[in-house]
């Protein structure tokens, strides 16, 4: 899958601008709120904040303790108190969190770190807020789905001439590329979000009906139709016999069920129909690329032809009945559900001694439609642009972006490490499975790359449950266009 960056945009949004934009649209959600997550895999739709200069230190293994591929200047000597505020994990996550700061300050006795622990789903709208009041947290952890947000209002801060050039290229180009705008990295990626298929082989073999392939080649999965077909199949002999047993296990995204995360989840459906490499005149490119050059237009991409099917065959998953209409957690774990789609996380959790499900299970590539998509829209920690220790602030993101702390979060939370080198040092990620979801990692792909993308976010996901209900794809993906149309105006 092609990952070039599209030409670089650019508009004359400041922060007032932007966050006046966002105040005015109504019911925000979790990542809507936009400065308030981050960005894409391709060019920018925005001017960056500014980056100045950064003074290069001793460089890796030059200070305190291992900054990983930090290289700015030595850390200050006066008394400095950086504010992290990022989603809280579970508790053995969180205490070691707990340990690294120790670990930190032990080196600095001069800094204190202090911790604010929000839900998951609060972090856009305390973002929000926060950069509103002009006194936010050094640290804050958003999403690279919103990366031209961040620069277009000036908000994060330009993280590039902090680290080297090695630790900077060691992570996967399509995520490096999500995080980046105008040539500077905003955001620093945290893990290396990988959508796949897994499966229960038990409810295949109880239906009689052939598994997905399990390969390392991401072109090796079934087509979209070889997955509608199987899943018909599968609905009518699993429910000959047993009523609660389901083809596919309803989405646990977002708040689940349809239309709870258009990015990691329904977006599949519509850009699988499109085409990277096509010619950008094309329905093929339009449908791929979600949004115009400029990002201020989406009218003829998410309700081109390719969209309109994608959004057909998503429909028929909830018209034939083969996945629930609503919100069903853990159908795939319970044993109820043949198929899920899921983060790789959820296989890693399957491979664990404590996680091991009670059926046999495998994993395969998301199904292929014109192509293969993979979305990358992940955590990432930002530096608030307007921190008065900027230099302690990346260092401390930096810290806990080192290899041995990278390592340590990825086994006790099974993501995948965004960076290549990562990867070689886990024996984990040698097995067969785990090479699918490098070779995933490796062609994934950013949201559509707009300025407004919390906008657009916001509007696609009504308008995908919709469908799942039973709205017409065509007219509502059309009413959905000028929608986003109307709302992407106000950046220009």
């Amino acid at each position: 899958m092609s990952t070039s960056p599209l030409p670089a945009r650019r508009s004359g949004v400041d922060r007032r601008h932007l966050l006046r934009g966002v105040a005015g649209v109504a019911g925000l959600t979790a990542l809507g709120a936009s400065l308030t997550a981050c960005g894409s895999d391709t060019g920018s739709a925005t001017t960056g904040a500014s980056a100045a200069p950064v003074a290069t230190g001793p460089g890796p293994g030059g200070y305190k303790i291992d900054l990983g591929g930090y290289q700015g200047p030595e850390l200050t000597a006066k008394p400095v108190t950086l504010r992290f505020m990022r989603q809280s994990y579970s508790p053995e996550v969180n205490d070691f969190f707990t340990g690294l700061y120790a670990k930190f300050t032990a080196a600095y006795p001069n800094i204190t770190i202090k911790e604010e622990l929000v839900p998951y789903g609060d972090l856009p709208t305390k973002l929000k807020v926060y950069v509103a009041s002009g006194d936010a947290p050094d640290v804050m952890m958003g999403r690279n789905d919103f990366t031209p947000a961040y620069a277009a209002g000036k908000i994060a801060l330009p993280l590039t001439g902090y680290f080297t050039d090695t630790y900077l290229t060691d992570i996967y180009a399509p995520l490096r590329e999500a995080a980046s705008a105008d040539g500077n990295l905003y955001c620093l990626p945290w893990d290396n979000n990988v959508e796949v298929l897994l499966f229960n082989r038990d409810l295949f073999a109880k239906a009689k009906v052939a598994p997905p392939p399990e390969t390392t080649s991401i072109d090796g999965g079934w087509t979209i139709e070889q997955m509608i077909d199987a899943m018909r199949a599968l609905t009518k002999n699993l429910k000959a016999t047993d009523s609660s047993l389901w083809a596919m296990a309803a989405s646990t995204a977002g708040n689940g069920g349809p239309g709870s995360n258009y990015t990691q989840h329904e977006s599949f459906w519509i850009r699988m129909m499109g085409d990277p490499a096509a010619a950008r005149d094309s329905d093929e490119y339009k449908t791929w690329a979600g949004v115009s050059d400029d990002g201020f237009s989406v009218t003829g991409y998410v309700d081109s032809a390719g969209a309109i099917q994608g959004m057909k065959n998503y429909q028929t998953f909830f018209s034939e009945d083969l996945t629930p209409k609503g919100a069903v957690p853990d159908q795939l774990t319970a044993g109820t559900a043949a198929l899920s789609m899921d983060s790789f996380s959820m296989a890693n959790l399957y491979e664990s001694a404590g996680g091991k499900p009670k059926f046999d299970w495998g994993v395969s590539p998301m199904p292929k439609g014109r192509t293969l998509f993979g979305c990358n829209a992940s955590d990432s920690p930002i530096v608030w642009a307007g921190s008065k220790n900027p230099n302690e602030a990346v260092a401390l993101v930096a810290y806990l972006c080192n290899d041995a702390n990278r390592i340590g979060f990825a086994r006790m939370w099974g993501s995948v490490p965004a960076r290549t080198s990562l990867i070689t040092q886990m024996q984990e990620y040698q097995g067969e499975k785990q090479q699918l979801a490098v070779a995933l990692a490796k062609a994934s792909s950013g949201v559509p790359r707009t300025v407004g993308y919390f906008d657009y976010f916001n509007a696609m996901n009504p308008a995908v449950k919709n469908i799942a209900l039973g709205a017409d794809p065509a007219a509502t993906l059309h009413t959905t266009a000028k929608q986003i149309d109307d709302l992407l105006a106000k950046y220009r």
